[in-house]
């Protein structure tokens, strides 16, 4: 009797948890949608998988590797699971939004046993609308980049246009060249400038002969001289 005591009891042996589940279970429709089998060995599970994971992260609001696991697992153990099971096994993890998601996913299973190769069509055509989606917005992007590019360098281009070039800008005009100036003394100075024995030092400025001392000058050379 003790040994039974830790041994514990499944949802089949206690009549308690029993008659809970079987209370639930009439709770969800009998008729519609989610009577109708499915063949899971005609289901692809791969392309199923990801979109289990998005639609529970979309009703959570987060994301829950545990119910994934769990609703992956649920789907893996029978070739025909029983969506009204699967719905009361997962009121406890969703609660209202558990007969939304299996609507949803079993729509999507009905869908994938008629495809060919267990995908459903609605799937490919998502994925489809997905890659032209990106596609556009790369093409708008490079599209946005080429014209920036091309603002970029018509700007580069007025600045150069703009700008003089030093080849360009007119020389500065020169100053005129200052005077030679002597002053009196300095003058005076190199006119008195004697050695000193007191003679008179030729300075190394020629002096031009006046036009007196020229004349005497060629008067005395036309002379002849005395015989």
């Amino acid at each position: 009797m003790a040994g039974s005591f830790f041994r514990g009891t499944t949802i089949e042996q206690d009549q308690r948890f029993g008659d809970a589940f079987e209370k639930l279970l009439k709770q969800v429709p009998a008729s519609g949608l989610l009577k109708k089998p499915v063949d899971m060995s005609k289901v692809n599970m791969d392309a199923i998988k990801p979109w289990i994971a998005d639609r529970v992260s979309e009703l959570l609001g987060i994301e829950d590797e545990v119910l994934y696991e769990y609703v992956v697992n649920m789907l893996s153990e029978s070739e025909k699971p029983d969506a009204r099971t699967m719905q009361v096994n997962l009121a406890g993890f969703l609660e209202d939004k558990a007969g939304e998601f299996m609507q949803s996913l079993w729509a999507l299973l009905l869908e994938a046993q008629k495809s060919p190769g267990g995908i459903p069509e609605s799937l490919i055509q998502n994925k489809i609308e997905e890659l032209k989606q990106r596609r556009e917005e790369q093409q708008r992007a490079a599209a946005g980049i080429k014209a920036s590019n091309t603002r970029l360098q018509e700007q580069q281009r007025k600045t150069r246009s703009g700008k003089r070039s030093r080849w360009d800008t007119p020389a500065p005009a020169l100053a005129p060249a200052p005077a030679a100036r002597y002053s009196a003394g300095a003058s005076s100075n190199a006119a008195g400038t004697t050695d000193k024995g007191g003679r008179r030092l030729r300075t190394g400025r020629s002096r031009s002969p006046s036009p007196a001392r020229s004349r005497v000058q060629g008067s005395q050379a036309d002379t002849p001289p005395a015989h």
